[in-house]
């Protein structure tokens, strides 16, 4: 899997990137201790040196990835409920709303 992300990204070849990250289940990924090590040691250089807005921008993919997955991938425009779109609406509302918060409130 990461072969194939490296070599597509190598190529420049968006579509066939596209397609392995659609296929990607984001839990099943997070779940691997090399992925957490990554993040957990980026998470604390990104908090020594200030970088609060790499930290918050860093973490929102994943949490994006996430809420996409959980309620509106897969499913066909007619199945759509209101619940699940509410959620995925919220959600997002909420990832936006801190991202702002960090890039333009807090902004140095």
């Amino acid at each position: 899997m990461w072969k194939e992300l490296i070599a597509a990204l190598r190529a420049l070849d968006f579509k066939h990137f596209n397609e392995i990250v659609s296929g990607l289940d984001m839990l099943e990924v997070l779940k691997n201790p090399w992925v957490i090590v990554v993040m957990v040691i980026a998470c604390i250089v990104f908090a020594i040196r200030g970088m609060e807005k790499a930290l918050v921008g860093l973490l929102s993919v994943p949490a994006l990835i996430v809420l996409f997955q959980k309620t509106v991938q897969g499913k066909s425009m007619l199945e759509f409920d209101a619940e699940r779109l509410f959620v995925f609406v919220g959600g997002f509302l909420v990832i936006a709303a801190i991202n702002i918060y960090f890039w333009v409130v807090r902004g140095k």
